[in-house]
């Protein structure tokens, strides 16, 4: 199953000074993640040449008037909501109908989410998806759903209705959203290694600027993602001690 999709709107907002840079925000403005100041409190271990442990702390000031910190931490965040996201409501052992956001159905010639064609309902034992509008649209969808690789049986309860029972969490289903979780957290730490880079090449060319100062930006703002990057492991360390 492919990282569940969600959608995002761009803010375009100056973030290295003299220079444009634009970042993807989740539209779920129920979701209140945590601030992300508190990340800035958490030493990042480096290795050394000498392979010694070391604790590099972020000086944010250091990139006053250079780079725009907060909007470099809000990008970043994006991320993090969006694993959050997935880690709560679809890669879960008792998950909900946003198990099947991602899985599209073609009406029309045209590519749809399932949610926009038809109303998802959760039971006990599952999800019931009523098309009463267009009753014959349960055959695309049972057909979508079976090649989504959710390993999901889908049963006509009646005209325009469709069940869908969950499988029990055995420990194979488990192991497979184990995997599912594994990808998810790809994505959040390239995610955050794309803003790093962006930002890492507007560093490069700004001008006035020695060599030294350049090096001392890219290490600050490089220490910032893998703070970021960071809290993806823990959130998968934890996920996944959860599926056990």
């Amino acid at each position: 199953m492919a990282c569940l999709s969600r959608r995002l709107f761009l803010v375009s907002r100056p973030l290295v000074a003299g220079r444009a840079f634009s970042y993807s925000r989740s539209s779920r403005s129920w979701w209140t993640p945590e601030p992300v100041t508190s990340l800035t409190t958490v030493p990042v271990r480096m290795k050394s040449k000498s392979k010694k442990s070391q604790v590099a702390q972020v000086d944010e000031r250091m990139l006053e008037g250079h780079v725009d910190v907060d909007i470099l931490k809000k990008s970043m965040q994006v991320a993090i909501e969006s694993l959050e996201w997935q880690f709560t409501k679809a890669i879960t052992a008792r998950p909900t109908p946003a198990l099947l956001d991602h899985v599209k159905v073609t009406i029309d010639g045209k590519p749809r989410r399932i949610k926009e064609v038809a109303e998802i309902s959760q039971q006990k034992d599952g999800f019931v998806i009523s098309c009463l509008d267009k009753p014959d649209t349960v055959d695309s969808i049972s057909d979508a759903l079976h090649g989504a690789g959710l390993d999901l049986t889908c049963i006509k309860q009646a005209k325009g209705i469709l069940r869908v029972p969950l499988p029990k969490p055995t420990r194979e289903y488990k192991t497979k959203l184990e995997k599912l979780a594994k990808v998810a957290a790809e994505k959040a730490r390239l995610g955050i290694r794309r803003v790093r880079s962006n930002v890492l090449n507007d560093i490069k060319k700004l001008e006035s600027t020695s060599r030294d100062d350049i090096r001392r930006f890219e290490q600050q703002v490089d220490l910032i993602g893998k703070m970021y990057i960071s809290r993806v492991e823990e959130m998968l360390a934890a996920k996944v001690q959860e599926l056990k």
